[in-house]
């Protein structure tokens, strides 16, 4: 990363600055096949071969705060253990002691983790690996168990619970910040409110991510800086216009473009100081 590495570091700085999070954590893949030693392959992305980035993304609205850009392992380094627990604690560094929620996905989250946030005065909610050792028998996926049923596990701070979604399958979540049985009864599927909270606060990284794609300014290339360079350009654009909007709440009310105008409007203010008095506007469109 030495060739992007401080472009990076200042773009992440502004970044920060900006938003109190409640926040989220999850993996972006930014298409590249090129040659690059950063090159990920991933079958259950839609591009497979990328440069993958670790993001923390505000829950409330597509904001991205902190995120780290995965290098492998280091020449000369052994096989790192726990990475997605000590991603977790990298891009959580700059919020201990606030006692702000991570709502994570099943690659991050284990029950280590989890008290080594709640040291740190931080919580977690997030998806378990059905492979993990810290979960009981009977919270495993049975046949025997019935559809949209629930089982609760607790041990101190934290709460375990087992829903079952289809039979013979069961989904499990660890959290910090519930510590009863409350189940929506509301719904026939009676689902705990520990996956209501989870699915409400999880999906910000990929609504990102989405909305990167819809509006980019990506162009073909075999260089892997200027493809990540592409993809800051894109999230720095998204964040803009998040901070805007989030302080200018009547801002092209009821436009269904508000953001490409917004974007063409951003892209002429920081064009202009540096063109010729003779050029006009259109020039730059």
């Amino acid at each position: 990363m030495a060739a992007f590495r401080y472009v990076w570091d200042c773009f992440l700085h502004n970044c920060r600055r900006k938003f109190i999070p409640s926040v989220t954590i999850d993996e972006q893949l930014v298409p590249f096949r090129g040659r690059c030693k950063l090159r990920q392959f991933m079958p259950s992305k839609p591009a497979k071969y990328g440069i993958k980035i670790f993001w923390m993304c505000d829950t409330r609205v597509p904001y991205a705060i902190d995120g780290i850009v995965y290098t492998g392992r280091q020449p000369g380094e052994e096989v790192q253990r726990n990475l997605g627990e000590n991603v977790v604690q990298e891009l959580c560094s700059g919020i201990r002691q606030t006692g702000r929620n991570i709502t994570m996905d099943s690659f991050f989250t284990s029950v280590p983790l989890a008290e080594k946030l709640l040291e740190k005065n931080l919580t977690i909610v997030g998806t378990l690996r059905q492979n993990k050792l810290d979960i009981p028998p009977i919270m495993k996926p049975s046949k025997s168990r019935e559809i949209h049923s629930s089982e609760f596990g607790f041990n101190g701070n934290m709460t375990m619970v087992s829903y079952v979604q289809k039979k013979g399958k069961a989904v499990a979540l660890l959290s910090t910040v519930h510590d009863d049985k409350a189940v929506d009864d509301s719904s026939q599927k009676k689902k705990p409110e520990v996956i209501l909270y989870y699915n409400k606060t999880k999906g910000r990284v990929h609504t990102m991510d989405q909305m990167v794609s819809n509006y980019s300014c990506k162009r073909r290339t075999l260089r892997w800086p200027m493809v990540l360079w592409y993809n800051m350009l894109d999230v720095a654009t998204l964040n803009a216009y998040t901070n805007f909007t989030a302080q200018h709440s009547d801002y092209m009310g009821g436009v269904n473009n508000a953001r490409w105008l917004f974007i063409k409007e951003l892209g002429k203010e920081l064009v202009m100081p540096h063109g010729g008095h003779a050029q006009t506007p259109k020039a730059y469109y």
